[in-house]
């Protein structure tokens, strides 16, 4: 590998490691042959003994060849490279190693789970690196005193503002006036940002809520909370306590 990088040649890792590894397995059986033919050792019917042993280790070892071919599929088709964040059967973080027998993914946990690349290959992968824009859909609420022509112009404002945001893109905006909820009159808002880092994506999103306070500041406008009121058919009647009584005691002795 690194006479390759020196030589300026691009090496995908999760190869090399397959590439090594199946190096390594020929060298072994080479020089054991080599040594076997220098000391006059006829190996013929050794060579043909291991057609036999093959059949038989391939039989015992079936999984573990679906694990080498799950490998090979992954690295040919490249669903994800070390160092993607990907998801797959339930199991969530980033690549760190792809071997003969397994891939091994630190989660955010910072556990290593190691995944047998047959069930790699037969499972559906979601690459998270790949994707170039993250979406933003959230409901705004407001409360039920707002007026229509509040409504109208802080609905043009927000679609307006989300239009103009560097890190917005254009298309794909979608500010509505959605429902009449149960406590508030919701906004749906929808659009892409193109930071497509978690730590990016989530700044954007901070200052998008941040314009979206002074905006409702401005228009003198409040957001709405879950809230219940109870009317009672009958009015209330509040019972009204003994006054005191400052009467002696008498003691009653038999």
């Amino acid at each position: 590998m690194k006479v390759l990088l020196k030589a300026g040649v691009e090496f995908d890792l999760a190869l090399s490691n397959v590439v090594s590894t199946t190096l390594r397995i020929l060298l072994i059986i080479l020089g054991f042959v080599m040594i076997a033919k220098e000391w006059n050792y006829d190996i013929t019917g050794f060579i043909a003994s291991l057609s036999i042993g093959s059949l038989a280790v391939a039989l015992a070892a079936k999984d573990s060849l679906a694990n080498v071919f799950g490998s090979l599929v992954i690295i040919i088709d490249k669903p994800f490279v070390i160092g993607d964040w990907i998801s797959a059967n339930g199991i969530e973080g980033t690549v760190e190693k792809i071997t003969f027998r397994s891939t091994c993914l630190r989660t955010f946990p910072q556990e290593l789970v190691y995944i047998p690349n047959s069930l790699l290959s037969n499972t559906a992968i979601t690459n998270f690196s790949k994707r170039e824009k993250r979406r933003l859909d959230f409901v705004l609420g407001l409360t039920y005193d707002t007026t229509y022509q509040q409504m109208e112009k802080f609905v043009g404002r927000l679609r307006e503002y989300l239009m103009h945001h560097d890190g917005v893109y254009d298309d794909g905006i979608t500010v509505n006036f959605q429902d009449f909820g149960g406590s508030s009159l919701d906004i749906r808002i929808i659009c892409y940002t193109k930071a497509s880092a978690y730590a990016s994506f989530m700044d954007v999103r901070q200052q998008i809520n941040i314009d979206i306070m002074k905006m409702l500041e401005e228009e003198n406008l409040g957001c709405a909370f879950p809230s219940t009121s109870v009317y009672f058919e009958t009015p209330l009647v509040q019972k009204q306590a003994a006054p005191p009584t400052d009467a002696p005691k008498t003691e009653v002795q038999a």
